[in-house]
């Protein structure tokens, strides 16, 4: 935010004071007036001296650019923000040399708020300039902000009319602009830039014919945008439309070169000649490969290039595109062409696990009879997943190349890296094989490793990235009964490791340090530590004051985290005075809620506070939108009923919080099923909203499977949920079930026609992990050559019905038997768990690859069954099984039989163990497992956090008398899949300590099964370890909005009856 009044003035004093040089005189004199208001003893309006406060922030600024201060970060804020409100209040009275000046320095606070008046026309272009320059750093919203904003700017200053409201001040000396004016020219065009993509499709009909074709014709649209990266669909089909109608129909296909970021929004590429589909590749090489409409085009594309690529100069010309190619055609490349190809791409690349296998038995054969070396290794580092473990024999030379080790584990399976880190463990000792690595052979590190490395400072190992056990691990060995902890430099990952007792041993004179050390790197800090630094901070400065946030002031509030602040208990929240409200509404603004559980009872009481603050005690309707802007990302907390009270006195700024709502990626599950009525009642119904609509407010609808599978199945619908699905972090069947009704819908109606087949392999391609709701007879129906084009795609999909597998398993046996070999089993995937126990046992199943297979629902039958053909198959016994076989077995160590277990190798096991633990076994075989593990660690009640961190769902394993000796610190350190996996009797044997310290995330994956066999005292400790809550705060509205308290229904309901009442009197 921009600073006011007097706290310019004084960010002012701390510029001039920061400079080494000598400034002016007239500048020490402005300081010296300025510290006088600061300190209070001035009698002057601190806007008295603008002209000499502009001149010592102009001298200031010069200054800097001749100092070593230019490169201070600090510095720079301070200035920015400076000149930026001196940009907003004074612009009128500055020459345009001084308008420049204090534009260049006040970039970084380009996210602050825009002026209302940029005073010359001139100053409105340098703006734009700057804008465009900063385009690519901005959030969606601000982006759309700036957009508004440049196009009030433009109408007023370049066509002398008004867009404004009516209400605003500015609009009443302005005639009201034409909506039928051409605006949008092409001095429009260029000055607004890379913001043309933020642009209202209804804007592209403000654009002349002429001169929007010559903005095409002359690649200046693919200069404007060629910083944009996405453009909502239907703003690109009206674009795109505008594009075809310059060029037309013969045209269209000599001039993709200029579509740019339009390239996204064709639909059916034209048939294009070889060096017509090289140029269309090019334009497409920004858009979203997560569109399959994309991928599908390139595919296409790419195969016209390959058909005609004669040489290695020909397939270089594709660059990323040869991605795109089909695991038969990158075998048709040579060996040496291949490896050259694969090199200059370098990491940049995203194969397939298909690609990868193709591309790693055409370098390296399976039984690595010719060595690779280490720099091969290191230049094939892109497609290391496709390469045998064998192909890692010699990583050792490549050891110091710390950047190298890291890309070439960064897509490898476990197993590889299991076998990778065997090699290097066999030569390199422990202590300086903790030196060398990162990244994610680092995390794969097993703990007897780090035992042996003798790490006792993490001066040792400097700045590194640990897992969670690691990071325990350390934090027990290095920090523990050590009570300054919390001044130990480089703490970062390994701040995961603190534990609760730890942070509690803290004495109360240093709980502030210890609160700025673990929030220095929040991305590190868990729910349960966020809460237990949180309490232990509260606590000491409640001994300090009883009543202090009661009384807290903006300085002492200032000085708290606002990651633990967060965790206050939502009756000191209401507590809390008005005059920390600015404070405080800073902190909400910028807050990350990562660390607060997600059924905090804090999260509503922080979002009523700030709505009293941002309504200063009177109700809803006097906030506008940008009030709500400043909720942040507690807007996502609103609930439908304070979004009701915005409803009854300011409906437009009730659609625009909605429609910020629609960017939320979490919103409260007890809100979902109102907040999409609202919606409703407020748009109406999305059964008849335009695209435009669908793409600001369809996240929203998508939060309700119902109203998805309702959705007319209209023509441009498919491609906004495509465009709404690659902004969401998590996706419903009801979507992926409605996408494929869309796509099989439209393909059908065209096929019909020519009565094809209606499966087919630009259908299932396309379709992806949607090809689960293919009905038995269209299966069936789907022809042979179709199956054996698309088998690897069909064979991805993990979660088929027992009928479904049947009908693919007769295509199977149609069309590959009688004998299958491994390159098959490779490409059938999941498709292999549609035959019988006896035929997997004789499958050629590849043990490095049986990870990929690993998720496919297999049940404890078939994986017995799948054991048994891979020890087979690979000539493998139990007692010969190594580290890195047992992790290659992923899924399937289930499979092994009791006896089986008992003979693992306990060292390799010990290794391996991280691995083992994230697979989920039946209880008998995590019992079976769980007696290996206390052979390998000693008994349950000698465990610390970081084995119960390493075992992860083996931990499910133990009986009821083991969990109960458990020590309860360990208890939010177990795995969050293993709390789900734990019997209902057994888990109902946890005492309330036990229960208390599972932490929110843990607590959150208890089972309805489990808690049904629980008291209601273990209920409510289970309810407080979810939502972080003390004794005192616990919900009690489970359901629905959160209550507000007496004084907020007061502030927001009496002025509504004022306005009842005297409508009754009318």
């Amino acid at each position: 935010m921009a600073p006011k009044g007097g706290t310019c003035c004084f960010l002012l004093i701390l510029a001039c004071a920061a400079l080494d040089e000598e400034v002016p005189e007239k500048c020490d004199s402005a300081k010296a007036d300025l510290e006088s208001m600061v300190s209070g003893s001035s009698n002057k309006d601190p806007q008295v001296d603008v002209m000499t406060n502009k001149k010592c922030l102009l001298a200031t600024i010069k200054q800097m650019r001749n100092s070593s201060m230019a490169s201070s970060c600090h510095m720079q804020a301070i200035v920015a923000s400076i000149s930026w409100e001196m940009l907003t209040k004074q612009s009128e009275n500055m020459t345009s040399e001084e308008y420049d000046t204090l534009l260049g320095a006040s970039k970084p606070a380009l996210g602050m708020k825009l002026p209302s008046d940029v005073g010359e026309r001139q100053n409105l272009k340098k703006l734009l300039d700057m804008l465009k320059e900063s385009f690519v750093g901005m959030s969606e919203d601000q982006m759309t902000q700036v957009v508004k904003w440049e196009k009030e700017q433009i109408m007023e200053k370049y066509f002398n009319c008004t867009t404004r409201p009516a209400a605003d001040q500015r609009s009443s000396s302005m005639e009201r602009c034409d909506p039928k004016r051409k605006w949008l020219d092409s001095d429009t065009l260029i000055m607004i830039g890379p913001y043309i993509a933020k642009l209202a499709p209804k804007d592209v009909d403000s654009a002349p014919k002429e001169e929007l074709c010559e903005f095409f014709s002359s690649h200046k649209f693919k200069v404007a945008t060629n910083m944009v990266s996405n453009m909502n669909p239907s703003l690109g089909r009206k674009f795109l439309k505008r594009f075809q109608d310059c060029f037309g129909t013969n045209e269209f296909s000599k001039n993709v070169d200029k579509l740019g970021i339009l390239a996204c929004h064709v639909s059916n590429a034209p048939d294009l000649d070889p060096d017509l589909s090289q140029k269309l590749l090019s334009e497409l090489d920004s858009c979203d490969d997560s569109n399959p409409k994309i991928k599908q085009m390139k595919k296409r594309l790419v195969k016209a290039v390959f058909s005609n690529a004669t040489d290695i100069r020909g397939l270089q010309k594709l660059g990323n595109s040869l991605a795109f190619l089909t695991p038969s055609d990158l075998s048709k490349i040579s060996k040496a062409d291949l490896k050259d190809i694969i090199k200059n791409l370098g990491s940049s690349v995203q194969w397939t696990r298909a690609q990868m296998r193709a591309i790693g038995k055409k370098l390296q054969d399976k039984k690595c009879n010719k060595s690779m070396s280490g720099q091969d290794l290191l230049a094939l580092k892109s497609v290391a997943e496709g390469l045998p473990s064998c192909a890692f024999k010699h990583v050792n030379e490549i050891l110091n190349d710390t950047e190298g080790m890291k890309n070439i584990a960064q897509r490898m399976r476990k197993g590889q890296r299991m076998a990778m880190l065997q090699e290097l463990l066999g030569d390199v000792a422990p202590s300086l094989l903790v030196q060398k690595l990162s990244g994610r052979l680092l995390g794969s590190l097993p703990l007897s490793t780090l035992v042996e490395a003798n790490i006792v400072s993490l001066d040792q190992v400097g700045d590194k990235t640990w897992s969670r056990s690691q990071a325990a691990f350390l934090a027990k060995k290095i920090l523990n009964g050590n009570k300054f902890w919390y001044r130990v430099k480089k703490l970062r990952s390994v701040m995961q490791g603190i534990t609760c007792e730890m942070i509690d041993d803290v004495s109360d004179s240093d709980t502030g340090d210890m609160g700025q050390a673990v929030t220095e790197d929040p991305q590190w800090l868990s729910k349960r530590q966020a809460g237990c630094a949180a309490r232990k901070l509260f606590a000491s400065l409640e001994k300090e004051r009883a009543d202090y946030f009661k009384t807290i002031t903006e300085e002492e509030m200032k000085n708290i985290s606002t990651c633990l602040l967060l965790q206050l208990p939502p009756s000191k929240v209401e507590d809390l005075p008005d005059s920390v409200c600015p404070t405080l509404l800073d902190k909400i603004e910028e807050a990350d809620l990562s660390s607060l559980p997600q059924r905090s009872l804090s999260r509503p009481a922080f979002t009523e506070r700030a709505l009293r603050c941002l309504a200063n005690g009177t109700d809803l309707s006097v906030l506008t939108e940008e009030d709500v802007s400043r909720l942040g990302p507690f807007l996502c907390e609103l609930s439908p009923a304070q979004l009701k009270l915005m409803r009854l006195m300011a409906p437009e700024v009730l659609k625009s919080s909605l429609r910020a709502m629609a960017s939320c990626q979490q919103i409260p599950r007890r809100h979902v099923a109102d907040l999409v009525q609202l919606v409703n009642e407020t748009f109406g119904d999305p059964s008849n909203w335009s695209p435009e609509t669908m793409e600001e407010l369809g996240a929203l609808v998508l939060l309700d499977d119902n109203k998805i599978s309702t959705l007319p199945n209209k023509p441009w619908l498919k491609d906004v949920l495509y465009f709404l699905k690659s902004k969401l972090k998590h996706t419903s069947k009801a979507l992926g079930k409605k996408i494929f009704d869309l796509t099989t819908t439209a393909s059908n109606a065209a096929r019909k026609k020519r009565a094809a087949e209606q499966v087919t392999a630009e259908m299932i391609e396309e379709l992806g992990m949607n090809n689960v709701y293919w009905s038995v007879e269209q299966l069936d129906g789907m022809s042979d050559q179709t199956f054996l084009a698309t088998v690897e795609t069909l064979g991805d999909v993990p979660d088929y019905n027992a009928d479904q597998l049947a009908m693919l398993k007769s295509k199977i046996d149609k069309n590959l038997v009688p004998e299958i070999t491994e390159s098959e089993v490779k490409q059938l995937g999941c498709l292999t768990r549609g035959f019988s126990s006896k035929d997997l046992e004789t499958l050629p199943f590849p043990l490095d690859t049986l990870e990929e297979t690993a998720n496919c629902g297999w049940n404890e039958s078939q994986m017995e069954s799948v054991w048994k053909g891979a020890s087979k198959y690979n000539n493998l016994t139990v007692k010969q099984l190594k580290a890195a076989d047992m992790v290659m077995l992923s899924q399937f160590i289930c499979g092994l039989n009791s006896t089986e277990i008992t003979q693992l190798n306990i060292d390799a096991f010990k290794d391996a163990v991280g691995s083992v633990g994230s697979v989920a076994c039946s209880y008998s075989k995590s019992q079976e497992l769980k007696r290996l593990a206390v052979s390998a660690f000693g008994n349950p009640d000698s465990w610390d956090e970081a084995q119960v961190s390493e075992l992860g769902n083996i931990a499910a394993g133990l009986d009821a008398t083991e969990f109960a000796s458990l020590n309860s610190s360990v208890f939010s350190f177990i795995s969050k899949p293993c709390i789900a996996l734990i019997p209902p009797r057994i888990f109902a044997s946890l005492n309330v300590d036990q229960l208390l310290s599972l932490g929110p995330d843990n607590a959150a994956m208890v089972t309805s099964g489990q808690q049904a066999e629980m008291t209601d005292e273990q209920l409510a400790a289970v309810e407080r370890a979810a939502t972080g809550s003390t004794d005192q705060e616990q919900r009690t509205d489970h359901s629905g909005a959160p209550s507000m308290s007496a004084e907020g229904i007061s502030a927001f309901m009496m002025p509504l009856l004022f306005l009842l009442m005297g409508l009754l009197l009318l």
